[in-house]
């Protein structure tokens, strides 16, 4: 379990795929989360999709329940994906959704992305972490970017929806950056409280 002040992650459960159907057959959440707003999946296949997880066989991917800390209310997921087609596990995708639109605009999102990344970087010690949506989704671009990512690669035309083409972004960040930006953090945070603290 990874615990923030907001939110809570904690591991799928088999009653969880109740309420991740219902979000992964909403087409405004998809659309954010996957760039697929048509796709519909019956809950059948989402078991048989998570199907490793709920055992605790998967070793690549991680799967999350986001609760609300507050009121221990499910409100989204997230997962992390650790690249297994190299000798050495070095790079993990991070991707979150939060599928209860109250959650949307809370901070819920930002304190999520930092629990995955020191998962990423602090407990699995990988290398980069790489963030992917589609170009016109800015939540998600600026969310990233503020978390210290960098755009590394655009892959246009990738994918299709609403009728059209639309570029993939891939972003991405180095566990220097990221130890780099929590120093700065936790030392811009120890000065505020020095200074609050002093007569």
């Amino acid at each position: 379990m990874l615990s923030g002040t907001l939110v809570v992650l904690r591991a799928l459960e088999r009653e969880d795929l109740i309420v991740l159907h219902k979000w992964q057959n909403d087409e405004e959440i998809m659309r954010l989360a996957r760039s697929f707003p048509d796709h519909v999946i019956s809950k059948e296949a989402l078991e048989a999709e998570f199907a490793r997880e709920l055992k605790g066989e998967d070793t690549g991917r991680r799967a999350y329940i986001i609760e609300e800390k507050s009121s221990n209310k499910p409100i989204g997921w997230a997962t992390i994906r650790i690249h297994g087609f190299q000798r050495r596990n070095t790079t993990a995708d991070v991707g979150l959704a939060l599928g209860d639109k109250i959650a949307w605009n809370k901070g819920y999102g930002t304190e999520t992305s930092k629990l995955l990344l020191d998962e990423v970087f602090r407990q699995l010690n990988l290398h980069r972490a790489e963030w992917w949506t589609f170009a016109e989704n800015n939540v998600s671009v600026q969310l990233a970017k503020k978390l210290g990512f960098k755009e590394e690669a655009r892959l246009r035309d990738a994918v299709f929806f609403d009728n059209r083409y639309h570029d993939l972004v891939v972003l991405g960040l180095l566990k220097q950056e990221f130890e780099s930006i929590r120093a700065a953090a936790e030392t811009s945070r120890d000065k505020t409280v020095s200074y609050l603290q002093s007569p």
